[in-house]
């Protein structure tokens, strides 16, 4: 699970412009969503959405002649390369994240075609493309589980750490602060949610075994799950892939559906925050060169 970010209340000035405290509104809102226990593709892409609000409103604060000011007359060279280096982090476990959810849909894709081809006698071709399909999957896990603990300890070691006695008397530069330092750790904690549901356990660990085995060891998990938590899209489709008769197999061609449908979402989701996430590190970056 990932991590929560900084659940305490931010105690803004009331003086306080208006864009900033949209943007502490957009990141209560998805405080309160509690974007590290999201064990669903449609809570994961409600964060996604909540964030790219987040960010939106953050370009409006960035753009600011008094944000631009206060940043620029202000500036901590060590501090803000802490920071920065940061969002380099946020940056490319986004477009990792992109990758992976992208070779994740493609081979589901296949897969479903491999099912349709199975309908005419070719069992080998999908026999083939689920032993792929799993192993990738392990894979996927692997290096999911692998960049959350990355994220984790870059994220704790690169906060601002701009103390309130580096702010004085300028509220607005304390709360562009406190703003951008939110931000980051929301960032984290939705990214780390992201590749937490990508890290869905695979339910076996060892390299070679018959599908029909893979199956077994699913369809106990899947049972346990349902007893006590939420099976997600990905696990479903394991579950309902793997075992063996023909109606199952119809049925993991439905769940398969739904799976690359959802990726795709992902996909579009984790693209926009991209996005946003460049366009204001170079406004932070544009602002600290002036």
């Amino acid at each position: 699970m990932a991590a929560k970010f900084q659940t305490r209340s931010v105690s803004l000035p009331a003086r306080s412009h208006p864009t900033t405290i949209k943007i502490h509104e957009e990141l209560t809102r998805l405080r309160a969503s509690d974007p590290s226990s999201a064990s669903s593709s449609s809570a994961i892409c409600n964060s996604l959405s909540t964030l790219r609000d987040v960010y939106d409103s953050l370009d409006e604060l960035l753009a600011m002649a008094s944000t631009q000011e206060a940043l620029s007359c202000r500036c901590v060279a060590e501090e803000w390369e802490l920071f920065l280096n940061g969002s380099v982090k946020l940056l490319d476990t986004c477009e990792i994240a992109k990758d992976v959810i992208s070779r994740l849909r493609e081979n589901v894709a296949f897969l479903q075609s491999a099912i349709r081809r199975r309908r005419k006698g070719s069992d080998s071709v999908l026999e083939s493309s689920v032993s792929d399909y799993i192993e990738l999957r392990r894979k996927t896990r692997k290096d999911a589980r692998k960049l959350v603990a990355q994220l984790k300890q870059q994220m704790g070691n690169n906060n601002l750490k701009l103390t309130a006695a580096d702010h004085g008397d300028d509220d607005h530069f304390g709360d562009v602060v406190r703003v951008l330092g939110e931000v980051n750790a929301a960032s984290s904690c939705v990214l780390q949610a992201l590749l937490n549901f990508v890290a869905t356990p695979v339910g076996c660990r060892a390299k070679k075994q018959s599908k029909w085995g893979i199956a077994s060891r699913l369809m106990r998990r899947h049972k346990v799950a349902a007893v006590g938590c939420e099976v997600n899209e990905i696990q479903a489709a394991d579950v309902a892939l793997l075992v063996g008769d023909d109606q199952k197999k119809e049925l993991g061609n439905k769940e398969l559906e739904s799976v690359e449908s959802c990726f795709k979402e992902i996909e579009g989701g984790v693209e926009g925050v991209f996005r946003r996430l460049i366009k204001s590190r170079a406004a932070l970056l544009n602002i600290l060169s002036q």
